[in-house]
């Protein structure tokens, strides 16, 4: 009778351990799913990481998980700007997410949020939309604290060549890199817009009130891509640019021409320079607006040179930044994809 009750008495125990290893199981594997999670689509990355975060003196404990609507952050994050600083920086403020960029980063970054919980930061990665050659890597973390939305920021469009970004998707599970550490950069600093401040002693950290009534209007329908305008193309722009190109002599009934005799003519009279100092006469008579010539220039450095040797081409991009008719930054990066096809 012993030995059956001690039988009976091992069988149960054995049954508690198999039950609590299921319900361990289970719970881990949910822990797993809802908060371990990397979000990506293409390039971009958004993820949950475990980093402290220092405000006011104290390390903090987020407001998460939480919930936000689409137009909200939307909104946030079409409003961030930011300023170059260095001799041969752009004027005004700079809008730090491109739209296409936006619309990626959003339904990533309303997940993670969801199921962030207090100890964790949301941590992004982006490539924002480039006229020429090279991506603009931006680099931050994003954290709910007192209902505003704290985004500090380690990089801004820095500049990233495609193995620079393979290279960096490969690091990036075992770099863990803390922006709110940082103060200020040496190249750009943010700009608060409407609703937004700086952190105090930081020039890379907005603290961004989302009850601000700018962030809870419905979105605003912006224009395409600068790629699906080139693609596309602004039908005004492109009439406007017709008629001037008839004027060239530039459009009807044409043949392929003898590439050394293509080479030849681009070298004494270069029809891309032509185009784009009519191009800027345009812009300083105030008929297009120095986007319409900042797509056109894209388009015109993307294609137009494409029947031209590396050494011409080279030639004439030289050509073209000495006549001020591309800036310094397009001549660099098209002579860095020139000479990478060398």
């Amino acid at each position: 009778m012993q030995i059956a009750m001690q039988l009976i008495n091992n069988c149960r125990w054995k049954q508690t351990i198999l039950l609590i290893g299921i319900i361990c199981m289970i719970y881990v594997r949910e822990f797993h799913e809802t908060h371990a999670d990397t979000y990506t689509d293409g390039q971009i990355i958004v993820k949950h990481e475990e980093l402290k975060v220092k405000k006011n003196g104290r390390y903090i404990q987020c407001d998460h998980p939480y919930k936000f609507q689409e137009n909200v952050i939307t909104n946030a994050l079409s409003n961030i700007y930011f300023e170059e600083k260095g001799l041969l920086k752009k004027k005004g403020a700079l809008r730090v997410f491109q739209d296409d960029e936006i619309r990626k980063l959003v339904p990533l970054i309303i997940q993670a949020f969801s199921v962030a919980t207090p100890s964790q930061v949301i941590a992004i990665s982006s490539y924002s939309e480039r006229l020429l050659l090279t991506d603009q890597q931006n680099y931050c973390i994003a954290f709910i604290l007192d209902h505003s939305l704290n985004i500090a920021f380690s990089r801004v469009h820095m500049l990233q060549t495609y193995n620079d970004t393979m290279s960096e998707k490969k690091q990036y599970t075992t770099k863990k890199e803390n922006p709110a550490q940082i103060k200020r950069s040496r190249f750009w600093k943010l700009i608060p817009a409407a609703g937004q401040r700086l952190e105090s002693n930081h020039e890379n950290w907005l603290v961004i009130d989302l009850s601000d009534k700018i962030y809870q209007q419905p979105v605003i329908q912006r224009t395409g891509t600068i790629d699906e305008k080139i693609k596309v193309g602004t039908s005004e722009l492109d009439t406007r640019l017709k008629k001037l190109e008839e004027k060239m002599g530039g459009t009807g009934e044409t043949h392929a021409p003898n590439p050394s005799i293509l080479i030849k003519e681009n070298r004494q009279e270069s029809k891309i320079k032509n185009k784009l100092m009519l191009l800027r006469e345009m812009v300083d008579e105030g008929i297009i607006s120095a986007e319409d010539y900042d797509y056109k220039k894209a388009k015109i450095l993307r294609e137009a040179m494409g029947n031209l040797g590396i050494k011409e081409q080279l030639q004439e991009i030289k050509d073209l930044k000495t006549e001020g008719l591309i800036t310094e930054t397009d001549y660099t990066e098209k002579k860095k994809e020139l000479l990478d096809q060398f």
